[in-house]
């Protein structure tokens, strides 16, 4: 075993020979950057490093200067322990404070948890009838109720006897609408799982959780009132083992115990999450009794421990669709142990259940009019309908605009460009207000448009040589263009400006996958449209789900062409919109169903095997 030590924050750790950096960072807790899962190609992971290790690889020549390589620049992911190793971890290789969006629209819904008390007196036993306590309970409850007594969980059956007696015969029954086991996609019947006498100082509590491919966002609500009382977010933390969804399903099958280990991980964070909203709040993580979760397909597996291995090869079916419900104390979850778990469903492979919570949040699927919801996160999830039809589609535009394949690109966190003007001059804002790293998806678009505004691309993408440039009159632009070989680059930042002394610089393969993921979107809302037989004139109200969603701006978006023109069209940031439909399930059983039948009744449209979507893929493809 070798010692490798981790500065600035002093951690020591030992691992095997044989071991990355990368897999002692992880196993010492030290957060780096691994964009790419720690395959090499991204050269987010730099960090300095002397001592017992490997020559350098192919990827660390490729991925690093050679000054970096003369200052001790190593890819933590590729560097291989063989000693006693000391690594200094820059600041623009520190998993930096991710901006999550947390608020999100919601439509009106009736509260009718589906967790609920219901009061009841017990007869006291005597010499004359000497009836077990369930028995006795069994009695009273049909005499009240004219059904009989819903099953107890084991749980609940223990709690019984004291609660009797404690409560001199007046007890309280928490009851919950729940299967108890996996796949079972309707509402099932009721079940008693706490038992507490009368009075006890317990509270109903649920959470709802947005699981994200980069963050984690948990809502603690009083289902009683319907009140939020707390909500608290994390970096996912499953991003040390990929950015992006791709990644951990390469992880999960590649790793010997790689599925456990990012299941554990997901499932820590949630109970992470449920102990900070209810210190938050002042309450006991024993007063959860109900969850809901949603996810896109991937998250929604791996939450649950199953291998997401299909959704990576065509056809790309998915283990299960339907909504998913077990108790906490099967995923290993931090609330009361017999809290009821509901996964939602999801609509195929690669749309998940956090599209079903932007449509249950905004009603889409119930409007007259004409509507159209977008959410660009790891990927691109379009549904276009009304009351009469929905049809949904998925692009594998995400990792374009969330940083997973560009040169340039990050997570919206400290450091990352979220916003460009191109004025002769170049001015940017960074998150947080600090040296900028990278950017950002919003930042990519204002990017884009700007370059194409500005005449840096022409409409087919094409980066502009410098004498070009400066035949326009736009010299302080030229200056920035970069020519190596027949490649262009642009300098966003210079080392002058960036992080580290690292300039933040945009190639022209960045643009280039800007463009493949805006024509897929592009060609994926057509299709929709060409499938319900409408055009642009008949959407009436284009809802953006999701942080890019909120943060982006609509014209920007429209001067590259991610979506068509919709000249009736309110374009309305719905935000969080998963999370808030997360909720809504939490608090309504109506609401909860209606989440199953909505999957049950929309259509979904593949793409890849589709001629016109290629078509149209390769027209979107212009700016």
């Amino acid at each position: 075993m070798h010692r490798v030590r981790f500065q600035p924050s002093g951690v020591t750790t030992r691992v095997e020979a044989g071991k990355t950096l990368l897999d002692a960072a992880i196993a010492a807790g030290v957060e780096i950057e691994t964009v790419c899962g720690g395959r090499g190609t991204c050269a987010k992971c730099r960090v300095i490093a002397s001592g017992g290790l490997d020559e350098p690889t192919h990827l660390e020549e490729r991925g690093l200067t050679p000054e970096e390589r003369a200052r001790g620049y190593r890819l933590a992911c590729q560097a291989v322990v063989r000693g006693d190793v000391a690594v200094v971890v820059p600041d623009e290789s520190r998993v930096s404070r991710v901006s999550i969006l947390s608020e999100g629209a919601v439509r009106e819904a009736p509260l009718a948890p589906w967790v609920r008390r219901h009061a009841i007196t017990v007869p006291e036993p005597s010499l004359e009838d000497q009836s077990g306590d369930l028995e006795r309970l069994r009695r009273a409850w049909r005499a009240a109720c004219d059904s009989d007594l819903p099953p107890l969980s084991l749980r609940a059956l223990r709690q019984l006897p004291s609660a009797v007696r404690d409560g001199e015969g007046s007890v309280t029954l928490v009851l919950a609408n729940g299967t108890g086991a996996a796949g079972h996609g309707q509402m099932g019947p009721l079940h008693v799982i706490r038992v507490e006498p009368d009075g006890a100082p317990n509270r109903l509590l649920g959470i709802a959780f947005d699981v994200g491919t980069t963050t984690v966002v948990g809502y603690l609500v009083d289902l009683e009132t319907g009140e939020q009382l707390a909500v608290s977010s994390l970096l996912n933390p499953q991003t040390r083992y990929g950015d992006d969804v791709v990644s951990r399903i390469d992880y999960a099958g590649r790793e010997a115990h790689g599925l456990q280990t990012l299941q554990r991980e997901i499932v820590g964070a949630l109970s992470a999450i449920i102990t900070a909203t209810t210190s938050q709040a002042g309450v006991e993580t024993d007063d959860v009794v109900a969850v809901t979760v949603v996810g896109n397909t991937t998250m929604q597996h791996l939450f649950l421990g199953i291998s997401p291995a299909a959704l990576a090869q065509s056809p790309y079916v998915p283990a299960v669709t339907d909504g998913v419900c077990l108790s906490a104390e099967v995923l290993g979850l931090g609330s009361y142990p017999d809290a009821v778990v509901w996964a939602l469903p999801s609509i195929a492979g690669w749309v998940g259940a956090d599209t079903v919570g932007v449509l249950l949040a905004t009603g889409a699927h119930l409007q007259d009019e004409l509507a159209l919801a977008i959410d660009i996160g790891t990927n691109g999830e379009m549904v276009m309908g009304s009351r009469g039809r929905v049809v949904a589609c998925s692009t594998a535009a995400g990792p374009a605009f969330e940083g997973a394949h560009l040169s340039c690109g990050m997570r919206a966190a400290d450091g990352a460009i979220d916003s460009v003007s191109i004025d002769g001059s170049v001015t940017w804002h960074t998150i947080g207000e600090s040296a900028p790293r990278g950017v950002c998806g919003s930042g990519l678009v204002d990017l884009v448009a700007e370059m194409l505004r500005s005449g840096l691309i022409d409409a087919t993408g094409m980066m502009q040589p410098g004498e070009a440039l400066e035949a326009m009159g736009q010299r302080a632009l030229a200056e920035r263009v970069i020519q190596n070989g027949r490649q262009r680059s642009f300098t966003l930042a210079t080392s002058e400006e960036g992080a580290g002394g690292r300039p933040v610089v945009v190639t022209q393969r960045d643009v280039r996958e800007l463009q493949l993921a805006k024509g897929a979107i592009r060609a994926g809302i057509e299709i929709l449209m060409h499938e319900l037989g409408v055009t642009a004139e008949d959407v009436r109200v284009i809802y953006l789900a999701g942080a890019f969603g909120n943060y982006i701006r609509p014209e920007s978006a429209l001067a590259i062409g991610l979506m068509p023109r919709f000249p009736n069209a309110r374009i309305v940031p719905v935000g969080n919109a998963a999370g808030s439909g997360a909720r809504m399930a939490l608090l309504s059983r109506v609401i909860l169903a209606e989440a199953s039948h909505l999957v049950r009744e929309m259509d979904y449209l593949e793409l890849s095997g589709r001629p016109d979507f290629q078509d149209r893929f390769a027209e979107a493809m212009v700016f």
